[in-house]
């Protein structure tokens, strides 16, 4: 990840942000905790009928994490996402950090249509150094911090308009929180559970036909499959031990496992 002077970041980022026409059909953001200190900060469709797709052409928010704590980008919708670290004590918080996140895309991604109302992935991350306290949280659009520094403001250039052209727009409200759900997350409401949760596996990994689940004595409750838009495609209750993936397509997927406090997402790839 990049470490670039506060001022240096607002101007090179200052264009990203010119437009900012915000269209009924939007997105806000919101924060996913997949457990063992990886979250995904996840695009939500206002509520809307409309089934055309979203074209996404670029995107970016900012994370807040408590002073000295760092993050890693492991995942993005584009798998090309950047971070650019910015220290609180330049924008008088000293109790903070912060990472501006954003990506292009070389070409625009779609995401599923509205109507829908799913709740897509855009970037995970990793907290490094298992922090016990402080709050992870998602800047909000209309917080003092965000209306301060505008390029610090959640975006995405985004086409939903089924006209037959191209024309991509800000579809995240400038002047709202641009948030729903759960943006925020305390480290000091970590429970044992899910420090257990560090020595869950799945093998083999690629794999064609059937997942293996190892707890190490974690009571698993529950195990869910997602594709790569956010579509549950597979959930299961019992015989947890092995699990039959046999009737996926081929490709990318994110396996959650949840215990009764807990939860853990682990990427698997069905050949």
């Amino acid at each position: 990840m990049n470490k670039i002077t506060f001022t240096n970041l607002c101007m090179a980022l200052y264009c990203l942000f010119t437009t900012n026409m915000f269209a009924q059909d939007g997105y806000t953001y919101t924060l996913i905790n997949n457990g063992s200190y990886s979250f995904s900060i996840a695009a939500v469709p206002n509520a809307s009928s409309s089934n055309f797709a979203t074209s996404v052409q670029s995107y970016g928010f900012t994370i807040i994490v408590p002073d000295g704590v760092t993050a890693t980008i492991t995942s993005s919708l584009g798998n090309a996402a950047g971070a650019t670290f910015f220290d609180g004590n330049n924008v008088a918080q000293p109790t903070i950090d912060g990472y501006l996140i954003t990506e292009t895309l070389g070409s625009p991604s779609s995401l599923p249509a509205p109507s829908s109302g799913t709740i897509t992935p855009i970037v995970t991350i990793q907290i490094n150094g298992s922090p016990t306290s402080g709050i992870l949280e998602v800047l909000a659009n209309d917080s003092a911090l965000a209306t301060a520094v505008t390029p610090l403001k959640s975006f995405m250039q985004a086409d939903m308009v089924d006209d037959g052209s191209a024309a991509f727009t800000n579809v995240v409200d400038p002047n709202a929180s641009g948030l729903s759900g759960t943006p925020t997350f305390d480290f000091s409401t970590l429970s044992v559970d899910e420090t257990q949760l560090e020595n869950l596996s799945i093998y083999p990994n690629p794999t064609s036909d059937i997942v293996n689940i190892q707890s190490s004595g974690t009571s698993i409750q529950k195990i869910e499959i997602y594709n790569m838009n956010g579509q549950l495609v597979l959930s299961e209750k019992n015989n947890l031990e092995k699990i039959h993936v046999n009737q996926l397509e081929s490709g990318m997927y994110m396996m959650r496992l949840y215990t009764e406090n807990a939860s853990k997402t682990i990427k698997l790839l069905r050949q």
